[in-house]
């Protein structure tokens, strides 16, 4: 490079966590940095990824430029993929994928982005270990504190950050994972903006639930690829593909809309009936075929991991994970007009499975005595494969919660505050009339109706 260039500005390495989540709010902004590299390189990348891998690798190592930091240590010949650490995510066998189930008594932090997709891949690959093909993953995608202030793009453009962070460490499994958008639109917006971080690997690809954009811009993206073909450029398509991949076993889908949820069932439903009418009348190894005697309806069992099932079992079925869906938000809006039926629930979204949920509220309690009102935070948990938990925050404002309450089932809402209210002493000696007022007649939402639970295709999303 020239002499008279000005050198580049160094990132600081971010030392503790007060300085990553710093960065991290500033990404969001769209705040990026100049940075070199211990190896001669120098580049410009986002500043939240570069202060949470330091924050993880720890002040005074050397830095490394986009794509070293990006891919992580290189794993030894002849070692496991799954240990060392993969860009921060500490991913040895032992400690990983042999989660206990017995709920934590330890407090939980929910506004630390590093804590939480470490938490959240861990989840998703317990749920590939016990051979899981629906998947729900929710949490908060930005800062609870600049949730009202940003633009839909920037929770659109955290979701592709996300879901790239968790395809990166699939892929060290030798998973090969497609991020599916709603439609074409979107997959060439989240080209441009995360292209040169996607073709950094090989395994992790765009993809959209449609196939299909606009009908301007795709005749503009027409044209755009006559031309390029013209000058021996390809297509320009870079790693975006079509939801009909044969080679990729694990989708993850993102930033879909209630009305998209149509789309989502024939992409998904359309994988299994391929490989079902592949398949034949056979069952996989390790399931058998048995039949219920009050029904007369086939069910199947597997021995080995003690699951039960009403569909058919099918041989290598592609994984399908929804990230940050908004599932409950989305159900509530089936059966409205111009929305999908209630039916979307109970036959399809049933079946996918919350490994990793995080759903945090706030609640006040009026009482008769100083200070006359109480706020307290609260949140309903589930890392997969333990139970789900019920937290409440130890200190209001500190973020930091711990578990109360746990169980096997999911809890609703009510159930949820209810146990708060108890923990915290502020049920008292409420009389049935004053529970009425106070709940009202109806305490859950038409999908947690258990009269309903013999509608449901499966109760995966309740366990």
């Amino acid at each position: 490079s020239s002499s008279s260039a000005p050198a580049p500005r160094r990132l600081r390495v971010a030392s503790d966590e007060r300085l990553a989540r710093r960065a991290y709010v500033e990404s969001r902004q769209g705040t990026v940095m100049d940075m070199a590299c211990a190896c001669g390189s120098s580049g410009r990348t986002v500043a939240r990824r570069v202060a949470a891998v330091a924050a993880s690798r720890g002040a005074g190592k050397l830095r490394r430029c986009a794509r070293h930091q990006a891919l992580g240590p290189k794993v030894p010949v002849g070692c496991s993929k799954l240990g060392g650490r993969q860009g921060g995510l500490t991913l040895a066998r032992s400690q990983n994928l042999e989660s206990s189930s017995t709920p934590s008594t330890s407090p939980v932090v929910l506004d630390n982005y590093t804590d939480i997709v470490n938490n959240m891949t861990k989840a998703v690959l317990n749920g590939l270990k016990d051979d899981l093909t629906r998947m729900e993953v929710e949490f908060p995608p930005v800062l609870e504190a600049d949730a009202y202030k940003n633009s839909s793009d920037v929770y659109i453009d955290a979701n592709v950050q996300f879901a790239i962070a968790l395809g990166r460490v699939l892929q060290e499994y030798d998973r090969t994972v497609q991020i599916l958008l709603p439609d074409e639109n979107e997959v060439r917006r989240a080209r441009k903006i995360f292209g040169q971080a996607l073709d950094m690997y090989d395994n992790i690809s765009l993809g959209s639930l449609t196939g299909r954009g606009d009908v301007i811009s795709d005749a503009i993206e027409s044209v755009k690829g006559v031309f390029s073909f013209l000058d021996g450029q390809g297509s320009g398509s870079g790693q975006q593909g079509s939801a009909q991949d044969a080679q990729v076993d694990t989708y993850v889908v993102i930033n879909a809309s209630c009305s998209e949820l149509v789309d989502l069932k024939k992409v998904v439903d359309g994988q299994r009936d391929r490989l079902l009418r592949e398949q034949g009348g056979a069952v996989p190894d390790g399931w058998q075929e048995y039949k219920d005697e009050k029904s007369g309806r086939p069910y199947f069992y597997n021995a080995k991991s003690e699951r039960t099932t009403w569909d058919r079992p099918v041989a290598n079925e592609p994984a399908v994970v929804l990230m940050n869906l908004e599932l409950e938000t989305l159900r509530g809006d089936l059966g409205l007009v111009a929305f999908p039926p209630k039916d979307m629930h109970y036959d399809f979204l049933s079946s996918f499975k919350p490994v990793y949920f995080i759903r945090q509220r706030d609640y006040s309690k009026t009482i008769t005595e100083s200070p006359y009102l109480v706020n307290y935070s609260g949140a309903i948990y589930r890392e997969y494969p333990g139970d789900w938990q019920v937290l409440l925050e130890e200190t209001l404002g500190d973020r930091k919660y711990k578990p109360i309450s746990s169980s096997k089932d999911r809890y609703t809402l009510f159930e949820a505050k209810e146990t708060m209210m108890e923990s915290m002493g502020l049920k008292g000696d409420e009389t049935p009339a004053l529970k009425f007022l106070r709940t009202g007649y109806q305490t859950c939402t038409w999908w947690e109706d258990p009269k309903d639970y013999d509608r449901e295709a499966s109760d995966n999303w309740r366990k």
